[in-house]
């Protein structure tokens, strides 16, 4: 995950600041070595750690995950809300499949 801060009202400079997954084990943080998308402690919540980041002020953060990330995050949802997980993929499938035909209709 990679999270942008820039400046509200007064962008000077963006800072790109790139999160390292962390896990909660045993009461304590544990960075997790070796990996670079973020898992999700359940279906609301991930922990991360931000290097070198002094800010001061108001910003809006952009924050940008991958697909891994989304993967993971939709894993833990479903596991805890199944029922309310399938009427959102019903949901999202409808949507894709009209994507996908108008993309088709597009390149025709």
């Amino acid at each position: 995950m990679k999270m942008t801060f820039r400046g509200w009202r007064r962008e000077i400079k963006p800072h790109t600041h790139t999160v390292t997954p962390v896990a909660l084990h045993n009461q304590k943080y544990h960075i997790q070595s070796g990996l670079e998308s973020l898992t999700w402690d359940g279906p609301r919540r991930a922990f991360g750690k931000v290097d070198k980041i002094s800010l001061g002020g108001s910003f809006l953060i952009e924050f940008e995950f991958d697909d891994q990330e989304l993967q993971n995050w939709l894993t833990e949802y479903v596991k805890a809300n199944p029922e309310t997980a399938l009427h959102m993929l019903a949901t999202a499938q409808a949507e894709a499949i009209i994507a996908l035909h108008a993309t088709k209709n597009v390149a025709a």
